[in-house]
C-alpha cells in the first residue's frame, strides 16, 4: 500500500472507485466486474472512461491482488501474490490509455481463464488506472510545498465459476465494547459467491420502550471471508438495551436476525 503513499514535493492524492461529479470531469464504470466462465474460455468486460473537461488524461493501466481484512480495510499485494487471485488471467491491449478532451473511451478487459482454474474457488482481483504526470502539469505552491493532485481508480475483479449460487452469510458475534463505545457484529460468508449485504441495529431500551436506528451499513464479501462490522453508539446511553441486528442480503428476501440484551 505504501507505494500509492508519496510524501514528497508532490503530494499525490489516491482515489479510488467511481468519481462521477468531481471536479476533473473524469468518470469510470462499472466500479465492479464479474466474470463468469469455465476452465479454458475467454471472456470479455468493457469499462468506459469519461473525460467532460478541457483537458487530456493519460491512465497506466495495471493490476494488484487484494484481500479485505475482518475490519473492512484492504490491504494490496502484488500479482499472484494470493491463493484466489486472479490477475494474471487479466490484460488489456494497451498498457497506457488516453483520454482526450470532452470524449468517451471504451477499454476492452479481457479475462483468460486457466484450464487449471480450481472450482468451484471464487477468485479476486484489483485493476488500476492510474494518472500519468504530464510535463506541462504544475505544482501550486503552497506554504513553499509543491501539490499536484493525481488520481487512481481501482476496480474490484471478480471471476464466479458457473455451478457457485450460493448466497449466504451467517452472524456469528454480537458483542458491545465498552472502550470504544461501540457494538460490534461478526458476520461469515459461508455461500459460495461474492455476497452484498446491508447490516441493520437497533436498540430498544427495556424500561421506558425508547427505539434507537443506527445508520446501516453496507457489505461485500467473498466467500470464507469474515468481517466485523462496527457501530458507533450515541453518547450517554445508559440503562438496559435489547440489540437486534439484521443483515440483509441484496438481491433477494434472505436474512439473518441476532438479538442480545446489553447493559450500558
Amino acid at each position: 500500500m505504501s507505494a500509492y503513499l508519496k510524501f514528497s514535493i508532490a503530494f499525490v492524492l489516491i482515489a479510488f472507485c467511481s468519481f462521477q461529479g468531481f471536479s476533473q470531469g473524469i468518470s469510470m464504470s462499472p466500479t465492479r466486474i464479474f466474470f463468469t466462465g469455465a476452465p479454458g474460455e475467454t471472456v470479455t468486460k468493457t469499462v468506459t472512461i469519461g473525460n467532460s473537461s478541457d483537458a487530456e488524461y493519460i491512465f497506466s493501466v495495471n493490476m494488484k491482488d487484494w484481500h479485505r481484512e475482518e475490519s473492512g480495510n484492504k490491504v494490496y499485494f502484488e500479482v499472484g501474490s494470493l491463493k484466489n487471485s486472479n490477475a494474471k488471467w487479466i490484460s488489456t491491449a494497451e498498457t497506457t490509455v488516453s483520454v482526450p478532451p470532452k470524449s468517451t473511451i471504451e477499454v476492452v478487459v479481457t479475462m483468460a481463464i486457466p484450464e487449471t482454474a480450481t472450482a468451484p474457488v471464487v477468485t479476486n482481483s484489483m485493476l488500476f488506472f492510474t494518472q500519468i504526470g504530464k510535463q506541462a502539469d504544475k505544482a501550486t505552491q503552497k506554504d513553499g510545498i509543491g501539490i499536484i493532485t493525481l488520481f487512481e481508480f481501482g476496480i474490484h475483479v471478480y471471476h464466479t465459476p458457473d455451478g457457485n449460487n450460493n448466497q449466504s452469510l451467517d452472524i456469528v458475534s454480537f458483542n458491545d465494547e465498552a472502550a470504544t463505545n461501540m457494538v460490534s457484529v461478526g458476520i461469515v460468508n459461508d455461500g459460495n459467491i461474492i455476497c452484498d449485504a446491508t447490516v441493520e441495529l437497533e436498540l430498544t431500551n427495556t424500561s421506558t420502550g425508547e427505539e434507537i436506528k443506527l445508520e446501516p451499513i453496507n457489505i461485500s464479501m467473498m466467500p470464507e471471508a469474515k468481517q466485523v462490522v462496527k457501530f458507533q453508539l450515541p453518547e450517554g446511553l445508559n440503562g438496559e438495551y435489547l440489540g437486534v441486528t439484521i443483515v440483509k442480503m441484496a438481491g433477494s428476501n434472505d436474512l439473518r436476525v441476532g438479538e442480545k440484551t446489553f447493559e450500558f
